[in-house]
């Protein structure tokens, strides 16, 4: 039984649509829900630069989270550092969720091929049920 969902979310369109579904799936099975944005390590501005990757994620993480208010759902937030898709393994089964959430990004064979796919690694470490949100919502 999933009481537990982890939604993955960058404010990309894939992202929107899984924040979606997420919420949709939450709501119907009365599950309690999470957001995760991963923060990539790099060489960049300083964790305290209004401008840097972290400020950025925490933005997200509050987009997400007042939408899933509107919809009656109270979300944990979660912004881990680290290669994205370790980071929602690593965050779901430190806290028990039940289920992943995430969206899928359009990537050509070579850019799947460099970049790697997040929802393939996702789904193929981790021991919770993993949902892809695909399609125009």
């Amino acid at each position: 039984m999933i009481r537990r969902i982890l939604i993955a979310y960058d404010a990309s369109a894939g992202a929107r649509r899984a924040l979606e579904m997420g919420c949709q799936l939450a709501t119907a099975l009365g599950a309690s829900v999470g957001i995760v944005s991963a923060v990539s390590e790099r060489a960049g501005p300083p964790r305290d630069d209004p401008w840097s990757d972290t400020s950025a994620h925490a933005a997200e993480l509050h987009e997400a989270k007042v939408f899933l208010a509107a919809a009656g759902l109270e979300a944990a937030t979660h912004e881990p550092v680290g290669e994205p898709g370790h980071m929602i393994v690593e965050v779901a089964a430190e806290f028990g969720y039940d289920a992943i959430v995430l969206g899928a990004r359009e990537l050509g064979p070579v850019r799947r091929a460099v970049l790697g796919s997040v929802s393939a690694y996702v789904t193929a470490n981790t021991d919770a049920t993993v949902v892809i949100a695909r399609g125009e919502g």
